[in-house]
């Protein structure tokens, strides 16, 4: 067996935010497949408790903040609007850097062998069989091509399992890494030595957009981020910029809520990442083999979202083994045509049946029950929330625009430049035709800006704030007082006027070198305007954490 890695270490191209989970039904489980993991793989705290909480915005004036905490017996539990009831006993937080790394070397002792710093960009096909991949220095034939590269995997598409994955189909993960002393971590989460907590966390943090927050205890760091449905995202940075202009705007508001800002507190920002996710229940293959080739993962679109539950590294080692098993088996026929890999799709019964509660789950989980009637439920009732005073100070600071602290963050970053490939082709001329030009909004790390004769912009909140300088001040100056709230919607609603004109006449900026590979802006497309592929030769993002 043949292992390509894109990276030239394992891991450091990869990120998470979720748990290892080490069980899997019929023998598919990390415990399974590596029996003493536990003890030998560089997991961080086995995860004892899944909590979900619900926050209110918090009252400054009145130093207080209400939340409501769901757990195994709560009335949202017992309702299944929300399962927490998720311990096996053998979960683990991780950062994908080391285990990735200690996973492929686990390989190698069996005697399989890796190829670093090599893409696979194309598959070899002959009499439409799939017989090996096309890469940047050779053509590597196979007896069969398992595709393990994930959400952005365009083998999929060469194989004819599915086109071009849309925004409804995804979710988008932003993440922030804060190193903290271990000691602290454990009186503040109220963990004992080695155990570790997993928290979602749902409210009008969240600004309107789908989705929510997590925050995972690992070993001597917290992981922070959050996951939102991608056309929710896109819709809300493009058209109601004046409440959220990019997903960062997201996660600094959940990180300085009063509750979260406690458990942050003294914590050093070490990490910024971000990377897309499969809606499984809306694009995981029906079929999941071709002759010749095999899905796994987030290129299957084996990702399961249950209520509080984000299963995706489960899910791609359980598919993984149930792609080897299927491999082993046509292995003894001599053939791998479509009958040979056909028992693939029987091994998977069982996360398609995964996939299936996932979809029945998000009709509620992902609805507005949840991100907005629930909430306002929970807090009208007095007996159902608990309010907690305001430790911390609100931040008073000047906010910076967006390009400063996208910046900020992915100057904690290495990178491997390539100065001669960019693996995204980008037709400026149609990008700036768009009318809305969603990709400048969404790309988390500013590969794409607004240029207009009033400056360069990475969110379109920027933009209206400049527009909206001009108008205060000759309000002011006509009327000798500030706008209160009604002159502030007519002012707001002129400026959101000249911000719409200004974001269809600039131009599209576009540079790579800060991209982190999470292939939103190819996902968004269209085809025509831009094309990601993979980087080649190592070169890209080198994350330290993931």
């Amino acid at each position: 067996m043949l292992m390509l890695e894109k990276a030239k270490i394992p891991g450091e191209r990869n990120m998470s935010g979720g748990v290892l989970f080490g069980t899997y039904g019929g023998g598919y489980g990390m415990l399974d497949l590596v029996p003493d993991f536990e003890t030998d793989a560089p997991v961080q705290r086995r995860i004892t408790r899944h909590e979900v909480f619900v926050l209110s915005d918090p009252d400054w004036e009145e130093g207080n903040y209400k939340y409501y905490r769901i757990a195994k017996d709560s009335l949202p539990s017992r309702l299944g609007l929300f399962s927490v009831d998720l311990d096996s006993g053998h979960d683990y937080s991780v950062l994908r850097r080391d285990f990735d790394q200690w996973f492929a070397n686990k390989a190698v002792q069996e005697g399989a062998m890796l190829s670093t710093q090599t893409s696979a960009e194309s598959l070899i096909i002959e009499n439409g069989i799939v017989v090996g991949v096309r890469t940047t220095h050779e053509d590597l034939r196979a007896n069969a091509v398992i595709d393990a590269s994930g959400v952005v995997s365009s083998l999929v598409e060469m194989a004819g399992l599915r086109s071009k994955l849309e925004p409804p189909e995804l979710y988008h993960g932003l993440k922030h890494v804060y190193k903290l002393d271990p000691r602290v971590i454990e009186e503040r989460f109220g963990l004992a030595k080695g155990e570790g907590k997993a928290e979602v966390y749902l409210g009008p943090f969240m600004k309107g957009v789908k989705g929510g927050a997590f925050l995972y205890t690992n070993q001597d760091t917290l992981s922070v981020g959050i996951v939102v449905s991608m056309d929710s995202m896109v819709k809300a940075y493009t058209e109601r910029f004046d409440e959220v202009g990019k997903s960062l705007d997201i996660l600094e508001a959940f990180e300085s809520h009063p509750m979260v800002a406690d458990l942050l507190k003294g914590a050093e920002l070490v990490e910024y990442s971000a990377h897309n996710v499969p809606k499984g229940y809306k694009c995981m293959l029906k079929k999941p083999y071709a002759p010749g080739f095999m899905a796994v993962g987030d290129s299957l679109g084996a990702f399961v979202k249950v209520g509080p539950l984000l299963d995706g590294m489960r899910r791609a080692i359980t598919t993984g083994m149930m792609a080897a098993d299927s491999f082993t088996q046509a292995s003894q026929g001599g053939s791998f045509n479509r009958a040979a890999l056909s028992s693939y799709q029987s091994r998977l019964a069982p996360v398609y049946r995964d996939i299936g509660r996932s979809r029945n789950d998000s009709r509620v989980s992902e609805s507005r029950l949840v991100y907005e009637v629930l909430p306002k439920v929970l807090f009208s009732t007095y007996l159902m929330y608990r309010e907690k005073k305001i430790t911390v100070d609100p931040k008073r600071t000047k906010q910076k625009d967006a390009i400063q602290r996208v910046q900020a963050g992915t100057s904690l970053l290495n990178y491997d430049e390539d100065k001669v490939y960019s693996h995204i082709t980008v037709d400026t001329g149609k990008g700036s035709a768009s009318p809305l030009k969603p990709w400048v909004p969404s790309c988390p790390v500013n590969c794409y800006t607004l240029v207009t004769p009033k400056g360069v912009f990475a969110s379109y909140t920027d933009l209206l704030d400049y527009n909206m300088r001009p108008l205060e001040k000759k309000f002011e100056e006509s009327n000798g007082f500030e706008p209160e709230s009604l002159e502030l919607k007519v002012i707001q609603s002129a400026a959101m006027d000249t911000t719409l004109s200004d974001v269809s006449q600039g131009s599209l900026r576009f540079d790579h070198v800060a991209c982190v590979a999470c292939g939103t802006c190819g996902e968004i497309g269209p085809k025509d305007t831009i094309s990601f592929g993979p980087e080649r030769d190592g070169h890209g993002v080198r994350y330290r954490y993931g």
